[in-house]
């Protein structure tokens, strides 16, 4: 049907609404959301030329960063390996944060800086003042995380996985992880994939749905003992990360889902597999702790002069700037000497601390990713 000129009534194939008026809905939302965006580039204009001279005068070294509001309290703490580029995309118009940093940016009222040595020693201050301080704006490394961990109940003939808030030693437990929702989906995905039961007793009269549906092996009435202990065994290896299996078949079914182009099947397989792959890396970290090693490397600052770390788990038990041609056999024996004074400092704890995860994590994610690391 043809409109001609008049074009009252027209709603916009890209709009995929039904009725006018919630194209029209649409169409408001649409301009308040440019002029939201036309008033956050003028009021972030606004605090930049307040506080330009400051930025402008920001190092290119490692450090954190605080954002303060009117009233000087700290509302944000952030860590770059080069303060005044990261300080300054702020307040770039191009600047497209989060909501949460979008409404952080409305409040700054002042910025101050900590310089460090070192990328890690930023990462590392930028851990401990989150923990401290509890800026509003910080969410992630905050000390008011809910925790839980995976059991296997290996105490009872046909273990079952749970999700669980503290470890009672009754059984093998892995963790403790964040995300408990997910940690719930991840529950049900594994139970499923290695066909374990769910139900909470053994003597049922009759078999549940899970095992008409093929998804448990039914060891209330089909006694298997020697099946059922492979797929458990399966199971620990999959969550110490030395099975990959049902990384693979996911993987796997997304990309037959896709081809189907059956999209909704193909987005729960990658749901369920980022659920897994999370798990998956935190245990990474608590491999790492429980690994208790002690890691001497080298990090460069310029051109003559490099820090030198031991590190253990959590801790930086050791730092030192150091010139370049400081030779490695001179910086080991002067470790070695370190050691044997301090022996009596660190002692590592059998059991891992909920607290000490985002500090163990922050400092391992950061040696995993740089490959060019001198290790000692």
């Amino acid at each position: 049907m043809n409109r001609g000129k008049n074009t009252e009534g027209f709603i916009p194939l890209w709009a995929n609404i039904s009725t006018k008026e919630q194209a029209k809905a649409v169409r408001d939302n649409l301009m308040d959301e440019n002029k939201f965006n036309t008033c956050m580039h003028k009021h972030k204009k606004e605090i930049y030329m307040k506080l330009k001279d400051k930025v402008q005068s920001l190092p290119q070294t490692p450090g954190v960063y605080f954002m303060k509001d009117k009233d000087k309290n700290i509302i944000y703490v952030g860590k770059s390996k080069a303060l005044k580029n990261r300080v300054s995309q702020y307040f770039l118009p191009s600047y497209n944060p989060s909501k949460k940093i979008t409404r952080m940016i409305k409040f700054i009222d002042d910025i101050e800086t900590i310089e460090t040595d070192t990328e890690l020693d930023a990462l590392v201050l930028e851990c401990k003042l989150i923990k401290k301080l509890q800026p509003m704006y910080n969410t992630l490394l905050k000390n008011d995380k809910k925790y839980a961990y995976l059991k296997i109940s290996t105490n009872e003939d046909y273990p079952c996985l749970e999700c669980v808030p503290d470890n009672d030693c009754d059984g093998l437990y892995f963790g403790p992880y964040t995300s408990i929702q997910k940690l719930e989906n991840i529950v049900e995905v594994l139970s499923k994939y290695f066909k374990l039961r769910t139900c909470k007793g053994s003597n049922k009269l009759k078999c549940c749905i899970n095992s008409d549906l093929g998804f448990c092996m039914a060891p209330c009435k089909i006694k298997n003992n020697k099946e059922y202990s492979y797929s458990i065994n399966k199971l620990i290896d999959t969550l110490n990360g030395v099975n990959l299996d049902l990384i693979n078949d996911l993987n796997k079914k997304i990309i037959e889902s896709v081809n189907t182009l059956d999209f909704e099947r193909a987005s729960k397989y990658k749901e369920n597999l980022d659920c897994i792959e999370l798990i998956l890396s935190r245990s990474e970290v608590i491999n790492y702790m429980k690994s208790k090693k002690v890691i001497i490397t080298s990090i460069d600052i310029d051109y003559t002069r490099k820090k030198v770390y031991i590190i253990k788990g959590k801790d930086i038990m050791y730092s030192k700037v150091v010139k370049k041609d400081f030779n490695d056999k001179s910086l080991k024996e002067h470790f070695y000497k370190y050691f044997e004074e301090n022996s009596h400092i660190e002692k590592n704890k059998n059991c891992i601390e909920k607290e000490d995860l985002d500090m163990a994590s922050t400092i391992y994610n950061y040696l995993k990713s740089k490959s060019k690391l001198d290790f000692i």
